[in-house]
């Protein structure tokens, strides 16, 4: 009885587990989102500690969830860091965002005059990087470079791919985008 409520229920979690498919690419010497979290405590902590960090946790996770993803307006467009805010996307909508590291050290000038949901503040944002004229620095030609980015989705992967227009129509044309270690293009 034991061993088949195992195997039943070993058999509900393979089938509830979605396996995320593997890209169709080399995506080495990309850099990955990763979605904001919540410090951890060192191993060390006192029992006090451990209480408070507990509480905070989960007033801030309920307050999070109350608003669930709003974003308030900015009244100026401000420099925004690519990797910085694109990790708030991924932390938002689960998708995973690749870019070269000089990329990802760029900066784009966004702001948004509403209060924006989460899919909206997303939207917004990812419109910024194909329109806004996001800034990276050029290690090959020793200076600031300013264009906008390509962004390549992967559904099935739950990926997306933000590359330079140059990068971005190389990789279209052999699935590979050249070297992107940030010493040069």
């Amino acid at each position: 009885m034991c061993a088949g409520a195992l195997l039943v229920g070993g058999m509900f979690l393979m089938m509830r587990t979605k396996v995320q498919a593997p890209l169709l690419f080399d995506a080495g010497g990309l850099i990955a989102t990763t979605p904001p979290t919540i410090a951890s405590l060192p191993p060390n902590a006192s029992l006090k500690d451990r209480i408070s960090y507990i509480l905070i946790v989960k007033v801030m996770t309920k307050a999070q969830s109350a608003t669930k993803h709003l974003f308030p307006p900015t009244p100026t467009t401000n420099r925004c860091s690519v990797q910085g805010l694109l990790n708030q996307c991924t932390g938002v909508t689960g998708e995973r965002y690749l870019m070269p590291p000089f990329v990802a050290a760029g900066t784009v000038r966004f702001g948004n005059t509403n209060t924006l949901n989460g899919p909206q503040w997303v939207s917004a944002f990812e419109n910024a990087l194909q329109t806004g004229t996001p800034e990276w620095w050029d290690a090959e030609q020793k200076k600031m470079r300013d264009e906008n980015l390509v962004l390549i989705r992967f559904p099935e992967q739950k990926t997306v791919l933000v590359l330079p227009q140059e990068k971005a129509a190389e990789f279209q044309r052999t699935n590979t985008f050249g070297k992107v270690d940030g010493s040069g293009q």
